[in-house]
């Protein structure tokens, strides 16, 4: 393909996905944006599906959307080039619901020293086990509300129990 044609492509796909987004009726919204990062393609906010994410991965790269949004802390990205980490907290959350709630009835496990980790209390995974291990029920009880994901109801719950925690309280950043 001549340099001219994947201009054309490039022109193309940039005209495609702004007619797209300005005819979304529904307003487009910072939530959780998955796997494929910040960048235009995190602003659909049909894509947040397995599918969706392909698109919005293939819509950063091929526009250069991700590299304008880190740069201009734009399109879901920070000026640094981290995601927030409540953001990255919630899509930990979201992808490991199931396998953390297992290890959290044991006190132990990868997820659990993952999520002390994205917390902020990287050293006090164990304390931060037991404790979740003791507050189990109170952690992953199931919401009356389906309005609010249940990953962001659990790492609220988490949160607030670590506030309760005079040790973890001092030693997480969350």
């Amino acid at each position: 393909m001549s340099r001219l044609g994947i201009r054309i492509f490039v022109n193309i796909q940039l005209a495609l996905v702004s007619v797209f987004l300005f005819t979304i009726s529904n307003q487009i919204s910072a939530e959780p944006y998955g796997m494929a990062g910040c960048g235009l393609g995190s602003m659909v906010p049909v894509w947040k599906n397995d599918i969706g994410q392909v698109l919005a991965a293939t819509t950063n790269t091929s526009l250069s959307s991700q590299t304008f949004g880190i740069t201009s802390g734009t399109s879901n990205c920070t000026t640094d080039g981290i995601v927030r980490a409540d953001r990255v907290q919630e899509v930990f959350l979201s992808y490991n619901e199931g396998p953390l709630e297992v290890e959290t009835s044991r006190g132990t496990g990868e997820r659990i020293r993952t999520i002390a980790s994205l917390l902020g209390c990287p050293t006090h995974d164990q304390e931060l086990g037991k404790l979740m291990k003791e507050q189990y029920s109170y952690i992953f009880q199931t919401a009356a509300n389906d309005s609010v994901p249940r990953s962001k109801l659990i790492l609220s719950r988490i949160k607030s129990k670590i506030a309760e925690d005079p040790t973890l309280k001092q030693a997480c950043l969350y």
